[in-house]
C-alpha cells in the first residue's frame, strides 16, 4: 500500500468513497436481501464488484472504513458454498486467506451461511451469513480498479 486517501462524495446511492492505492471502495446506500443482487448493484454503480480482501492491510483499512461509517453489517466477497470452510471469491473463485472473524465465527448457523459480511459496529469483524433470503437487508462494500 503506497498511501491512503479519503474522498467523500455525496451521491444519492453511495456512501463516501475510499481510495487506496490502485483501488476504489464504495458502500451502497440501498440494502439487499441477496449477495447476487448486491454484487449486481456494484457492477451497475461504479463498475465494480463486492470487495475482495487480499491482504491484512487492506482488511484493516476496510474495517476502519465500515466502522467509521457506522455500517452495522455489510456484504463483502467470499463464499464457502462449494466446500464448507474453504472461502473463495465469487468473481474469480480465488482462495481467500485473510480473515478476522468475530468470536464464534464462522459457524455456518443452520447449515446455510455461505457468504461473508463485516460487522461495522463490532470493529469490522467478519461473520458468515446467508447469501440470499435475508430477513435483515444489508448494504454491500464494493471495489473497483482505478485506471
Amino acid at each position: 500500500m503506497t498511501s491512503m486517501a479519503l474522498v467523500f462524495l455525496l451521491l444519492g446511492t453511495l456512501n463516501a468513497v475510499l481510495a487506496i492505492a490502485w483501488k476504489n471502495y464504495y458502500a451502497s446506500k440501498p440494502s439487499f436481501t441477496s449477495f447476487a443482487d448486491a454484487n449486481t448493484w456494484c457492477a451497475q454503480n461504479g463498475g465494480g464488484y463486492a470487495a475482495e480482501i487480499d491482504s491484512s492491510e487492506e482488511l484493516l483499512l476496510l474495517q476502519e472504513y465500515v466502522a467509521s461509517k457506522k455500517l452495522d453489517r455489510i456484504y463483502i466477497a467470499g463464499t464457502d458454498a462449494q466446500k464448507d470452510g474453504e472461502w473463495l471469491t465469487q468473481r474469480k473463485q480465488t482462495v481467500l486467506h485473510v480473515f478476522d472473524w468475530f468470536d464464534g465465527e464462522p459457524n455456518n448457523y443452520g447449515g446455510q451461511e455461505a457468504c461473508l459480511e463485516l460487522y461495522g459496529n463490532l470493529q469490522g469483524k467478519m461473520n458468515d451469513c446467508l447469501c440470499d433470503k435475508l430477513t435483515v437487508p444489508r448494504p454491500v462494500l464494493c471495489e473497483a480498479d482505478l485506471s
